[in-house]
């Protein structure tokens, strides 16, 4: 029998994987080929909340967060794909000042009322008046950006795989994980799947949590962390609440930051967060328990009832899925740093979904033209490129960690040149 083969073998069908096998298809003439060990957003993108909002943690995230708004926008206007704009909601509490002033991002992105830097300042009357159900203790005033909202993240992901499969180039495989990854010095050459061996030109890793795994199998090593995050829930509807936007709190669940957002059917997700590895979460994606830890739903309850008005909500036991984390809270997109034609986009470190598109744009340019820039003036309506470069997967073995301050090289070097941007 003839070995079958692609150009582009794409390993793991989640947000990633599936945005990727669009983008290299509608970029270039690949013949493209995804793999997923079970079905297309089964991983950590089923288990996701859907958010979309901003993540302007330095300006890398900043951009990303550009592009995936960007693109939810247009998918929404073309395809009539599902977005909840229900808002993200800053709560001031005193000694915090009202109105906060802008920040560095929003002076320089923020645009008119489509944007999603869009935002409405409410006193404290007026956020009383629209939600109810937080305590007014301490409440000066809030922040309401209407534009940020929610989505599903398997009617995504099922969007994007019908649009790559239109474009004739793309061959999606269920149920197939890759068990072996065959090499020749710095190259690989074909994946063994569970249906068979596919000899391969490139290879992307975009298994997310999974992705060091991915990576091992030819025989690299990958610095990301796979991390279980909990997830509960609340009966917000047997207190009246039928639209909640997402919402956080000045005060930590047993160490741990947890967002809130409303969910269709008026109940309130509750998930944690941290932006970075931390000790103590690292789990093997494979053996994780799903279900929240006895005391996780108490400890919420606990502190969100100092801050919120519910009290005939009973909060519930959720889910957990598992983040691809990194030790500086960046993603990885690069190639490899072993093998010439094996990439990687993972480590994202729970904002998948919001900088997806940003990500899959990213692959396209690295894959396609060898490139690590990426033009911006879509977005921004002005000639501005994104240095991808220090995403690169070397990073950690070299010590050069970025941080949420972090310019690209391309813009310090125009402010150094007195260049506008």
């Amino acid at each position: 029998m003839a070995q079958r083969g692609a150009d582009v073998a794409i390993i793991g069908g989640g947000i990633i994987g599936m945005s990727c096998a669009y983008e290299l298809a509608r970029q270039g003439g690949a013949h493209v080929v995804l793999f997923d060990k079970q079905n297309p957003a089964s991983g950590t993108t089923g288990g996701s909340a859907g958010v979309i909002c901003l993540h302007d943690m330095g300006e890398i995230y900043a951009y990303l967060t550009l592009l995936g708004f960007e693109r939810i926008q247009r998918l929404r206007r073309e395809h009539g794909f599902g977005f909840t704009p229900w808002g993200s909601l800053s709560v001031v509490y005193d000694p915090g000042e009202f109105p906060p002033p802008p920040d560095e991002y929003e002076l320089r992105f923020g645009g008119g009322p489509e944007s999603i830097y869009h935002h409405v300042a409410l006193d404290r009357e007026d956020l009383l008046r629209r939600y109810p159900w937080i305590n007014p203790d301490g409440v000066l005033g809030g922040v309401l950006y209407p534009n940020q909202g929610f989505i599903d993240p398997y009617e995504l992901v099922e969007l994007y795989e019908g649009l790559a499969l239109e474009t004739g180039r793309v061959e999606v495989h269920r149920n197939t994980p890759v068990l072996q990854v065959r090499t020749d010095g710095d190259r690989i050459t074909t994946l063994v799947t569970r249906r068979g061996p596919w000899a391969v030109e490139k290879v992307l890793n975009a298994g997310g949590p999974w992705g060091a795994k991915i990576a091992a199998l030819a025989g690299s090593e990958l610095d990301l962390a796979p991390q279980r995050i909990q997830v509960c829930v609340a009966t917000a509807f047997d207190d009246g609440v039928e639209e909640a936007p997402l919402t956080g709190l000045p005060e930590s669940v047993d160490g741990e930051g947890v967002w809130c957002r409303g969910e269709l059917g008026g109940t309130l997700l509750f998930g944690q967060h941290h932006h970075t590895t931390r000790p103590g979460f690292t789990v093997d994606p494979d053996c994780v328990n799903r279900v929240n830890d006895p005391e996780y739903p108490r400890a919420v309850e606990r502190v969100y009832r100092r801050y919120w008005h519910l009290p005939r909500s009973v909060f519930l036991n959720g889910w957990c899925c598992v983040y691809g984390t990194t030790e500086d809270g960046f993603p990885i997109v690069s190639r490899d740093a072993r093998l010439s034609n094996f990439y990687h986009a993972v480590g994202m470190n729970g904002h998948g979904m919001t900088i997806h598109a940003g990500i899959a744009q990213c692959v396209a340019e690295l894959l396609l033209r060898d490139g690590t820039s990426l033009d911006l003036s879509g977005p921004l309506g002005r000639p501005e490129r994104l240095d991808f470069s220090v995403l690169d997967a070397g990073r950690f073995a070299r010590g050069e960690l970025l941080d949420f301050e972090l310019r690209t090289r391309e813009s310090a070097r125009r402010s150094q040149a007195g260049e506008g941007g």
